[in-house]
C-alpha cells in the first residue's frame, strides 16, 4: 500500500515537455503544523517561486505514514520536483503518531482523527500566503484511500482529487480480507514494523516514543479481529455511502492490481465529474510501472489540476470518460516487462457490449450457450428451459479434492505477472472450451455461477480465467475468491452444512484480454489459493453439479474496435533523483517454492533487502515471510515474517526487529507480534503481545 500522476489527446498530439525557462524554480523546507488540539504534524513545503508580483498557485496535500524522511524520503522527489516545478505549492505531511509527527499513533488505518486531520490541514493550505484558495489532494494506495474518503466530507476548499490504486470496498477489495478471506501478507509486517520505529530525522528514544509507538498495539491484532464485513469496514466505504463524494475525481488503476475494481463501479454511480484510467501494471505508478506500455501520467495530471484548481481549460474532460489497455493474447511470463495490447478510450459500460455463457459441461468441457460453432452440447440437465436451479444426472457431478498449497503461482495476491497456470490447474477441475475460430475480445467483469455441495462447515472457492496456447502454456487472464460463508451476504456469515446444495456466484476482478484462433478458454476451480487466502481448515472433497446455468461463466464481451479514434499518450519523461541518496549494493527480492511430495507439505518464501544512505545516515532492511501448509491437516497452517531496520545516524546504531507469528488450527489464530529494540548493539526494549483470535468464518 506504498505507492503514486497544450493539446487534447483524443483528437491531438501528446503534450510537449515544457521549456525549462517555462518550469517554476522552487524552494524545499521541513516544518510542523500544530492542529488545534496542539499536536504538531510534520510537513515538507515545496514552495514554487513566483514569476509575477502577488501570483498565487493551487495547494497539493499528500498525507501519509510511510515516513517521508527517509523510507520515502527518495520516492517522493521525482513526483513532487515534476509538480512545484509546473506551479503546485506542495505539502507532504507524516500521519500523527508517524514518521516526524508527533502524537500516538492511531488505532487504526483511515482512523476518524487522521480524516480529521486531514480536514483541518486543507483548511489551512487554502489560507497559506502561497496559495490560490484551491486545494487538491492526491496519492496512491493509501493516500488514495484517505484522498477518496476525505473528499466524501466535502471540505470546501478541497476541489478535486486523484487516487491511483485505491478502493472504496474496505473489506472485500483491501490487503486484510482479499475477497473476503483472511489475507497475510508483506504489508501487515511492514505496517506493524515501520508503526514502531522513531520518530525522524532525529530519531530519539524517550518516554514518548515507546508510549506513542513501540508500545502501540500492533494493527495485525486489530484486524484479525474484525473477520466480519460491517460498520468498522463500511463507515468511509464510498461503496455504501455513493452520493457522499461531489468533489471530480480523476481514478487510475492497473489490471494486474488488486484494486482494478473500484473505478469502474465508480463510473457507474459517482454523480460529480470522474475520469478513470486502467493501464496493464501492478501496484506503481503509470510512467514507470511494471509491466508497461507507460504513459506521463504526470503530465496528464498537471491538466486536471489546471481545469479544476486554476480554471483553465485543457480538453482533458473532452475525452471519454474511460481509458483502458486492452491485452492482446501472451505467453505466461513472471518477469514480463511490457503488455502486448493497445490503449482505448471507451464509455462504461462499453457500447456495443454483451455477455456470453459458457457451461461448465461434462468431460471438462466448457461449452458455449449460444455459440454451438464453438463446441458442442452441454451435458443435459434433467429437466429443460432456463431453470439454473435444475439438478443434473449423476455422470455430470463431479468431485472437486481439496489441496490446500494449490495457488502459489499466482502468487500473495491479484497482482503481478504470472507465471505458466499449469501448475496451479494440477490442483483444480478444469473446464476448456474448444479451439477459437476467431478472436474474442473481452472487457470487463467475467461471472462465475457454482451450485456445489461443499465438503466441510469451511470452505473457500476460486476460479481464474485462463488462456491456453496452441502449444500448451496457460496464461491468467482474471480471478477471484468466495468466502463459502459469505454465500448469502458478508455482513451475516453461515458455515456450510456439508453435503448440502448450495449455489454460488461471484465476479472475478476486472480484466481486458483478446482469445486469438486456435486459442482455448479454460475455467479453473479450486478450493484453495495459497498463500493468498489462509487455508481452510478442514480436508474435504466437494461436489460440483454440471450441465446447468448454475455452473456457467459469464464472458464481458466487447466489440474489436472503439468507436473512438485510438488515443496519443504522452511518453514517460525522465525522472529527477536527489543528490543526497545513495543506493548501495543489496540482495533485493527473492521468492521459493518448497513442495514436500512425502510429507504433504508446501511453503512459500518471499525476502527482500536493501540499503542507503541519505546524506550522512545509513539504512539498512531487511524482510522475509514463510507461509507454510500441509495437504493431510491444513488447519495447521502459519505465517512468519521478520522484518529489521538498522538506522545508523553519525554516533548511533539504532537497530528495530518486528515478528510476526501466526499459527493456526480449526478452532483458532494464535498470534505472536514481537518487537526489539538495541541500540548500539545492547538491548533497550523487547515486548511481545500473545493472543488467540476464534476462526469461525475463515
Amino acid at each position: 500500500m506504498m505507492w503514486v500522476l497544450a493539446s487534447l489527446l483524443l483528437l491531438g498530439s501528446p503534450s510537449a515537455v515544457p521549456a525549462a525557462d517555462s518550469l517554476y524554480r522552487y524552494t524545499t523546507s521541513r516544518g510542523f503544523l500544530r492542529m488545534k488540539d496542539g499536536t504538531r504534524l510534520a510537513v515538507t513545503w515545496w514552495k514554487p517561486a513566483p514569476k509575477t508580483p502577488g501570483e498565487r498557485f493551487p495547494a497539493l496535500l499528500e498525507l501519509l505514514p510511510y515516513r517521508k524522511d527517509d523510507s520515502f524520503y527518495a520516492r517522493d522527489y521525482p513526483l513532487y520536483d515534476y509538480f512545484v516545478r509546473r506551479g503546485f505549492l506542495m505539502a507532504k505531511v507524516d500521519i500523527r503518531g508517524t514518521g516526524g509527527s508527533d502524537g500516538p499513533l492511531p488505532l487504526r488505518e483511515y482512523s476518524e482523527q487522521e480524516l480529521d486531520d486531514a480536514e483541518e490541514i486543507i483548511a489551512r493550505l487554502a489560507r497559506h500566503p502561497s496559495s490560490n484558495g484551491n486545494v487538491g489532494m492526491w496519492g496512491i494506495s493509501w493516500g488514495g484511500f484517505n484522498a477518496i474518503q476525505t473528499a466524501m466530507r466535502r471540505p470546501p476548499a478541497l476541489k478535486a482529487i486523484i487516487a491511483l490504486h485505491a478502493t472504496d470496498d474496505l473489506y472485500h477489495d483491501d490487503v486484510r480480507y482479499i475477497d473476503g478471506g483472511l489475507h497475510i501478507d508483506l504489508y501487515t509486517l511492514e505496517i506493524d514494523h515501520e508503526n514502531a520505529l522513531p520518530r525522524t530525522p532525529d530519531y530519539p528514544i524517550d518516554p514518548a516514543y515507546f508510549r506513542d509507538r513501540f508500545e502501540a498495539y500492533p494493527w495485525v491484532l486489530t484486524y484479525l479481529k474484525q473477520p466480519v464485513d460491517g460498520p468498522f469496514w463500511r463507515k468511509n466505504g464510498l461503496r455504501f455511502h455513493p452520493c457522499a463524494l461531489r468533489v471530480p475525481a480523476y481514478l487510475i488503476g492497473g489490471l494486474l492490481d488488486g484494486y482494478r475494481d473500484m473505478p469502474l463501479r465508480a463510473l457507474e454511480y459517482l454523480q460529480g465529474p470522474v475520469k478513470v484510467e486502467i493501464g496493464p501494471w501492478n501496484h506503481s505508478w503509470p510512467d514507470d510501472g511494471t509491466p508497461g506500455p507507460n504513459y506521463e501520467w504526470r503530465s496528464r495530471a498537471v491538466r486536471w489540476w489546471n481545469h479544476w484548481l486554476r480554471a483553465q481549460d485543457s480538453g482533458l474532460l473532452e475525452e471519454p470518460r474511460l481509458l483502458v489497455f486492452q491485452r492482446d493474447a501472451h505467453p505466461p511470463d513472471r518477469n514480463l516487462t511490457v503488455t502486448p495490447g493497445r490503449w482505448r478510450f471507451e464509455d462504461w459500460p462499453v457500447r456495443g457490449a454483451w455477455r456470453d455463457t459458457l457451461l461448465l459441461g461434462s468431460d471438462s468441457r466448457l461449452v458455449p450457450l449460444r455459440a454451438p460453432h464453438w463446441g458442442g452440447p452441454p451435458c443435459p440437465p434433467s429437466s429443460p428451459g432456463p431453470d439454473t436451479s435444475a439438478r443434473t444426472p449423476s455422470s455430470c457431478r463431479v468431485a472437486l479434492a481439496y489441496m490446500p498449497g494449490s495457488g502459489t503461482t499466482v502468487g500473495d495476491w491479484w497482482g503481478e505477472p504470472s507465471a505458466d497456470m499449469r501448475a496451479d490447474d494440477a490442483g483444480s477441475l478444469v473446464f476448456d472450451g474448444p479451439p477459437l475460430d476467431s478472436a474474442v475480445t473481452i472487457l470487463g467483469f467475467p461471472r462465475v455461477r457454482l451450485q456445489v455441495a461443499p465438503g466441510a462447515p469451511l470452505a473457500d472457492w476460486t476460479a481464474r480465467l485462463e488462456d491456453v496456447a496452441p502449444d500448451g502454456p496457460v496464461s491468467l487472464v482474471a480471478g477471484a475468491a468466495l468466502n463459502g460463508t459469505q454465500f448469502r451476504s458478508t455482513t451475516e456469515p453461515e458455515r456450510l452444512e456439508p453435503g448440502r446444495v448450495y449455489d454460488l456466484a461471484w465476479d472475478l476482478h476486472f480484466t481486458s484480454w483478446i482469445f486469438r484462433p486456435g486459442h482455448r478458454i479454460r475455467l479453473a476451480l479450486s478450493n484453495a489459493q495459497f498463500p493468498m487466502i489462509w487455508p481452510a481448515p478442514y480436508p474435504m472433497v466437494s461436489r460440483v453439479q454440471l450441465g446447468t446455468l448454475a455452473s456457467s461463466v459469464e464472458l464481458p464481451m466487447v466489440p474489436g474496435e472503439s468507436p473512438y479514434p485510438p488515443p496519443r499518450l504522452p511518453p514517460p519523461e525522465p525522472r529527477s533523483a536527489r543528490p543526497d541518496v545513495r543506493d548501495l549494493q543489496s540482495p533485493g527480492a527473492t521468492e521459493r517454492i518448497i513442495r514436500d511430495q512425502l510429507a504433504g507439505t508446501t511453503e512459500m518464501q518471499f525476502g527482500n533487502a536493501g540499503s542507503w544512505t541519505i546524506g550522512s545516515v545509513r539504512y539498512d532492511y531487511s524482510e522475509r515471510q514463510t507461509y507454510r501448509t500441509a495437504d493431510r491437516d491444513p488447519a495447521r497452517s502459519s505465517f512468519l515474517g521478520v522484518e529489521y531496520h538498522r538506522i545508523r545516524p553519525p554516533g548511533r546504531d539504532l537497530r528495530l526487529e518486528t515478528t510476526i507469528d501466526i499459527r493456526s488450527d480449526s478452532a483458532a489464530l494464535y498470534v505472536a507480534v514481537t518487537r526489539v529494540l538495541q541500540e548500539g548493539g545492547r538491548l533497550v526494549r523487547r515486548k511481545t503481545w500473545r493472543e488467540s483470535i476464534a476462526r469461525d468464518w475463515h
